[in-house]
Formats: structure tokens, C-alpha cells, sequence
């Protein structure tokens, strides 16, 4: 019963959710989305490894939550606007899928062939984006971002594991 309950949140946080979250402004989202960028890739921004998508734009798109951002480097800094002249590449996909990404609980290969997450674009530079992004450490994140990511990623996997109950033949 339980586990019914949970499946049933998990499917249902994504309509729930859209609604609100498109009522944030842009500029909060834009501020939130640079923030945490900067902190979980502080490393990696640090040693340079963003300079890639310096004068490009990444599309991120999180298509059950109707969110998009387009990110770019610019001066060391990875800067999120709301849209831009022409994206080079675009992930998407839906918010359980990246968070299970994130979460190190699924891989994005095997979801991209699942046709799961859509990668879109110039394929190099996607495959950058992505071996950068597997290349995250997850114990480097600080423990207000690790554990709850970490906990929602459990959360879905438990829930996406749970089967419908069989109704019983009518007689």
C-alpha cells in the first residue's frame, strides 16, 4: 500500500509541480540555476574544463516540468539565460530521468538509447557536456545538495519499481 502511494507521488510531482514553478520569475530561477552551477562544477570551472561552451549555448530542457534554460560559459563563469539566438546543443528529457542522472542511479547512455534523454545538436560538444557531467563526483557536493538528490533518485527508483496491483477477474 505504501509503495502505491509512493509510485503514485512520484508519477503525480511533475503535474503538480509545472504549475507553481512556472510562476517563479525567470530572474530567481536564472540566479538559483547559476548558483548551484557554480557550486557543484566549482572544480571543473576552476581548471577550465567549461572553456568548451565559451561564445556556444547548451539547451537544457526539462520537458514534464515545461523548464528550460540555455547555459554558456562567459569569463570563467557559467551564465544561464532564459533563451538565445540559436542553441548548439539541447539535452531533454523528463525530470525523474535527470534526476536518476544526477543522482548516479541510471546511465545517460543507456537512456538516450532508451530514447529517454534527447540529445540534440552538435554532437560533440554533447558528448562533452556529457562526459563532463559523468565525471562529477558526487561526494564533492555539498551535503545539502548530495542527500536530497541522492534521496529523490531512491525515491524514484523504489517507485518506478512497484508494480500496479492486478485487479482481481470479476465473477
Amino acid at each position: 500500500m505504501f509503495q502505491q502511494l509512493q509510485r503514485r507521488l512520484v508519477e503525480q510531482a511533475p503535474r503538480l509541480l509545472r504549475r507553481p514553478l512556472k510562476l517563479v520569475p525567470f530572474s530567481a530561477q536564472q540566479h538559483l540555476m547559476e548558483s548551484l552551477l557554480a557550486q557543484v562544477f566549482k572544480e571543473a570551472i576552476a581548471d577550465g574544463d567549461f572553456a568548451f561552451l565559451a561564445g556556444k549555448w547548451l539547451k537544457v530542457e526539462v520537458t514534464d516540468l515545461e523548464l528550460c534554460w540555455f547555459i554558456s560559459e562567459r569569463e570563467g563563469k557559467l551564465v544561464v539565460a532564459r533563451d538565445c539566438e540559436q542553441a548548439d546543443v539541447c539535452f531533454s528529457g523528463c525530470s525523474q530521468d535527470l534526476i536518476l542522472i544526477a543522482g548516479r542511479r541510471e546511465d545517460p547512455d543507456s537512456l538516450f538509447f532508451q530514447r529517454k534523454l534527447k540529445i540534440e545538436g552538435n554532437t560533440e560538444l554533447g558528448l562533452e557536456v556529457k562526459n563532463l557531467m559523468d565525471s562529477l563526483d558526487l561526494d564533492g557536493l555539498p551535503a545539502l545538495m548530495k542527500y536530497p538528490l541522492i534521496d529523490m533518485a531512491t525515491l524514484i527508483e523504489r517507485a518506478r519499481s512497484v508494480q500496479e496491483p492486478v485487479a482481481a477477474p470479476a465473477t
